[in-house]
């Protein structure tokens, strides 16, 4: 090592060296070094090389880096003896594709993907990957922990290229990193957990082979080990890697769902566990992962085929009950309490059962029982001091609530409607949304208004409920006023922020759409229309939020035009377009509807049903609005470029607006069937399942007569099967419950599946509406006419498409009255399984009252064997006593009775 002393002694002479040669000098010594590495023969020279560029791969990455990455490379692929070689020649790569910004001793000023570079580099060869995941295999500890470094620092610098080179070795290369994770050395394991993070991230066939591979069980084994929530910083890299393998995986979801691993999940929501009231920082991380792992497998963005059984795992394993407990304790921290909010919501979004369920849970931490839904509600209208996240989570876990809930929809619509005295005393939903409606808190009035938009979206009958709605604006004042007029006057004044404004704008939009009733009386109310014309026509600015309010009052005004009924003679279709046409024109009344559409908000909004807002100024727009202004956009434009051109009100043809309208209807009514038809499956697969629930009850009920025979056939007291029979009437009871709750379910469902046949009545009005417009149309106007035949070609063709789907419906419903029947004959079975019910209760009752009676006679036969045992006794005393008196009698001399004599004989 004479080269390394020359070296060192060079390099102390600190006056007369410069960098420049330092560097110089530093550059020869990695020359020789690689020039020792390539030449020597000895093992011991070849390690020493090897040692020596691992000392200066800091200071020196570049140069190390350029001149030695072949080399070492080459010792991976070919010294595969000497395993101290093989760890110093990982560790030097390791450091060369590393850089620390707050070492000291790395080398300064080099570029910012230079690890990138190297990386690149070394894979270029993909011989060199795969050496290097071979040496995964070698069981010493310390080559094996610095290939997985290695290999760790390779993903993390070329995430893509690492994953496909590894999937071209076959899925026995990744099987290797999965095994380590059976590796008895908890340094292995846990090094292999920070490496398969970075393998499996957006790689669905890496994660797929991962899943195939016993990867849920090995890593639900080492959370089982490490404590499950409670535990340390390796339960939280098992869990980021089990929600690597879920995410965006419908494979694997299926899989995780289908092998039971949903239930285990259940244990790690010990209620001794949430309830502490000591929650570490690591805990709180843990359990936030553990939450993301049930809403990936029941996110919105899935498909309702996949979603569906998620759900319904999820309730029936007690998963949903666990996390409504959690609602209750106090202890839990703010930010975990608003993502449990959150997954509760995934899973009851648009699942019947699940949404009922969540209805009825009781929140019994207050003196006065009461939902635990309107609890909630309560802290999103009135918890100022709450969290923002906690407030928007119950927003969209009531937005979930309502989702296809049309029974919890007409629950809050009862409440908002004028009530007795002593109802409203007490405090409702829509006492809640009212009192957040008109509140100052910008939090609680958004939220309040988007809730009310949820409630009546997409129902007409709720749409023309709530126009009943009454308020007492003043107390002292005897007038009252409409939820229509008050809307209008929130919007007007002057005080209200912006993003009460938007939240009262989207809730009217979501009003009047679709619903004529509805536009009538916003067009009766005071200076509902001046106001949005002001708006609209207001001098442009560079407000981006001002911009959105008058997108917002063209949309609401384009659907005044485009349902008008014309019951308002100041405000007929006519006028409306004349007020478009002269006070705004049409160029800028697209110019801001169409705003809107190529706003950042709307994308955003549009992207996934779930709320996602992390600050107040956030609170723009939500999905369902979004989508309904997707729907009704265009049809407000086509409908205003048919009427207006030239400046001039033409006769009002509708015709471009109804046939979109009509395709619309036809498109949504196409996928209903489509879902129905799956329903329909789904509902047979159920009834095979309810029928054998069936069969299995009456085979228990059949078990249970014959062990009632034999049990009155022997006099013996047979406690434990007492037990047992009373334990299988419990779980007959359960069972039948449960059949009863999904045969209603089931009945539900199919009423809504009834509720198709309203699309014809939909589309039959469309068609009369077409008549009377065709009818009005001026006969000089030539070039119109032919327009409308045109048209009327189309919709030819699309009655003959809603005719095919007519049948289509008449057949489902024929086979709806089947299925309606077959359910009757399941009802007929739960009947007969209710009166073998109570046939086996008569039994139980007969064999309380035989135990009974055979008690009753065993108290006397023991009573019995006493009194013989007694008379025993007093035999045994009498015989001593005459024994002792024949004695006597025998010494005196006297003449002994032949009795007495005769009992020496007897005995």
């Amino acid at each position: 090592m004479a080269f390394l002393r020359g070296v060192s002694l060079f390099s102390s002479s600190a006056s007369s060296t410069t960098p420049v040669n330092e560097t110089t000098n530093h550059q020869e010594t990695i020359e020789r070094l690689c020039d020792r590495l390539q030449l020597a023969t000895r093992i011991e020279d070849r390690r020493d090389a090897v040692r020596g560029l691992k000392g200066l791969s800091k200071k020196c990455k570049l140069e190390v880096g350029t001149q030695s990455m072949i080399l070492l490379a080459n010792i991976l692929q070919g010294d595969r003896t000497d395993l101290d070689l093989i760890q110093l020649a990982l560790e030097t790569l390791t450091n060369v594709m590393t850089y620390e910004a707050d070492n000291s001793e790395e080398q300064p000023n080099l570029p910012q993907d230079i690890t990138v570079q190297f990386t690149e580099l070394f894979v270029k060869n993909k011989e060199n990957v795969h050496a290097a995941l071979d040496l995964i295999e070698e069981t010493d500890f310390n080559v094996r922990r610095a290939a997985i470094k290695f290999l760790t620092i390779l993903l993390t610098n070329c995430t893509k290229l690492l994953q496909n080179i590894t999937l071209e070795s076959g899925p026995m290369g990744v099987s290797k990193l999965v095994d380590l994770l059976q590796d008895e050395r908890e340094v292995i394991r846990n090094d292999a957990l920070l490496l398969l993070q970075i393998l499996t991230q957006s790689n669905a066939n890496i994660q797929k082979i991962v899943s195939f591979e016993n990867g849920f069980e090995r890593l639900f084994e080492i959370l089982s080990s490490e404590g499950g929530c409670e535990g340390g910083v390796i339960v939280q890299d098992c869990l980021t890697v089990l929600l690597n393998l879920l995410k965006n995986n419908t494979s694997n979801q299926s899989y995780f769902r289908e092998s039971s691993f949903i239930r285990r999940l259940v244990d790690f929501f010990e209620l001794n566990s949430i309830g502490d009231k000591r929650w570490s920082t690591q805990k709180i991380t843990n359990i936030h992962l553990l939450l993301q792992v049930i809403r990936t497998l029941v996110s919105p963005t899935n498909s309702v085929q996949h979603i569906t059984p998620c759900q319904r795992t999820v309730s029936q394993c007690g998963l949903l009950h666990r996390l409504c407990v959690m609602l209750t304790v106090s202890s839990i921290p703010s930010d975990v309490l608003a993502e449990t909010i959150n997954t509760i919501g995934d899973i009851i979004r648009g699942n019947t059962e699940n949404q009922q369920f969540f209805g009825s849970v009781m929140n019994t931490t207050i003196d006065s029982q009461q939902p635990i839904l309107l609890s909630l509600l309560y802290i999103m209208v009135t918890g100022e001091k709450q969290s923002f996240p906690l407030r928007i989570s119950i927003l969209y876990c009531f937005q979930c609530y309502l989702y296809k809930n049309d029974y919890g929809k007409s629950i809050v619509i009862q409440s908002l409607l004028p009530q007795s005295q002593a109802a409203t005393s007490q405090c409702t939903f829509g006492h809640l949304l009212i009192v957040g409606y008109l509140s100052k808190d910008i939090v609680a009035s958004w939220c309040s208004s988007i809730a009310l938009s949820h409630v009546i979206a997409d129902n007409q009958q709720f749409k023309e409920a709530i126009l009943q709605v009454v308020l007492a604006v003043d107390p002292a004042q005897p007038d009252v006023k409409t939820l229509m007029d008050i809307s209008v006057d929130l919007l007007q004044n002057l005080n209200s922020s912006f993003h009460t404004r938007i939240a009262i704008l989207t809730f009217l939009c979501t009003w009047l759409a679709n619903c004529t009733l509805a536009v009538q009386a916003f067009l009766s109310s005071q200076n509902s229309i001046s106001y949005l014309i002001t708006q609209i026509c207001a001098h442009s600015t560079v407000d981006d939020r001002e911009i959105l309010i008058q997108s917002l009052c063209s949309f609401a005004f384009g659907l005044c035009l485009v349902f008008n009924n014309n019951q308002i003679s100041t405000y007929s279709t006519e006028s409306l377009e004349r007020l478009i046409n002269k006070r705004i024109g049409v160029d800028l009344f697209q110019e801001k509807l169409e705003t809107l559409s190529k706003s950042d908000h709307y994308a955003k909004a549009l992207r996934k049903p779930q709320l996602k807002l992390s600050k107040s100024n956030d609170m723009i727009l939500d999905y369902e609005f979004a989508r309904l202004y997707k729907i009704l956009e265009g049809s407000i434009s086509r409908a205003l470029t048919t009427r207006l051109t030239d400046g001039q009100t033409k006769p009002p043809d509708q015709t471009s607006l109804m046939l979109a309208q009509y395709a619309e209807l036809i498109q949504q009514q196409s996928q209903q069937i489509a879902a129905y038809q799956q329903q329909e499956r789904q509902f047979f697969d159920e009834r095979n399942y309810y029928q054998t629930k069936i069969a299995e009850l009456e085979q228990s009920l059949q078990a249970l007569r014959d062990e009632h025979s034999q049990l009155q056939s022997t006099s013996e007291p047979k406690q434990t099967l007492d037990d047992g029979l009373r334990t299988l009437c419990e779980q007959q009871q359960a069972e039948l419950e449960y059949l009863r709750n999904m045969i209603a379910y089931q009945q539900q469902q199919f009423y809504q599946l009834s509720q198709t046949t309203v699309l014809e009545n939909g589309v039959e009005q469309l068609s009369l509406n077409h008549t009377e417009n065709q009818n009005i149309q001026n006969d000089e106007q030539v070039a119109l006419n032919a327009r409308i035949t045109e048209l009327q070609t189309k919709l030819n063709a699309s009655d003959e498409r809603s005719a095919t789907q007519t049948s289509e419906n008449s057949r489902l419903q024929l086979e709806n009255n089947i299925l309606q029947e077959k359910l009757t004959n399941e009802k007929r079975k739960v009947g007969i399984l209710e009166s073998l019910q109570g046939q086996l209760q008569e039994i139980i009752d007969e064999k309380t009252s035989l135990n009974n009676e055979y008690q009753k006679l065993n108290s006397n036969y023991q009573q019995n064997i006493k009194e013989q045992n007694d008379l025993l006794v007093l035999c045994s005393t009498y015989e001593d006593q005459l024994k002792t008196c024949r004695n006597l009698m025998q010494s005196a001399g006297l003449i002994v009775p032949n009795f007495l004599i005769e009992m020496d004989n007897t005995e």
